[in-house]
């Protein structure tokens, strides 16, 4: 299995059809990630898809990171300070004036947003070892016991290779 730390990893940008930069994100596998970011609203608005691969993840936030405050791309929130008082505690940028509850509440949002970024990648890690499994000639039913999601799940994520 690739370790999503070391591994190769993609930063990839999204414009609209004028040119405008939608979204900047990172991953390991651009396809997938791409398939999840298709059920969001915008999507139908991407018109160009630009990526780069750095050698490692570490490598890939920086510049991830960099971009989002840079280029200030539409519709991201993490780690957009201009988007939200929770992307600027990310960032130790918190406004003044915020009472306690502000603070429990932005710290409530801030731990959400984590826990999501982590469900994504390791939604992500394992769509990769299904796609893997699969190549290996593994079939839908066993992976799906050994992962607890069904067959067709698996079979949606890895159909069997064409002949």
């Amino acid at each position: 299995m690739v370790d999503i730390h070391t591994a190769r990893t993609a930063l990839y940008r999204l414009y609209d059809e004028d040119g405008v930069l939608l979204y900047v994100g990172i991953t390991n596998m651009p396809n997938v990630r791409f398939a999840s970011h298709s059920m969001k609203s915008w999507w139908k608005r991407v018109a160009r898809k630009d990526i780069a691969w750095f050698d490692n993840r570490q490598k890939a936030e920086q510049a991830e990171t960099k971009a989002i405050h840079e280029e200030r791309p539409v519709f991201n929130v993490a780690k957009s300070p201009w988007r939200s008082v929770t992307a600027a505690a990310e960032l130790g940028d918190l406004p003044a004036g915020l009472d306690d509850f502000d603070y429990r509440l932005v710290e409530a949002a801030r731990v959400r947003h984590e826990a999501k970024r982590e469900l994504l990648e390791a939604d992500a890690e394992l769509r990769e070892a299904v796609v893997e499994g699969r190549a290996a000639d593994k079939g839908p039913s066993h992976m799906a016991k050994l992962t607890g999601f069904t067959r067709e799940w698996v079979a949606k994520i890895a159909p069997a290779a064409k002949s």
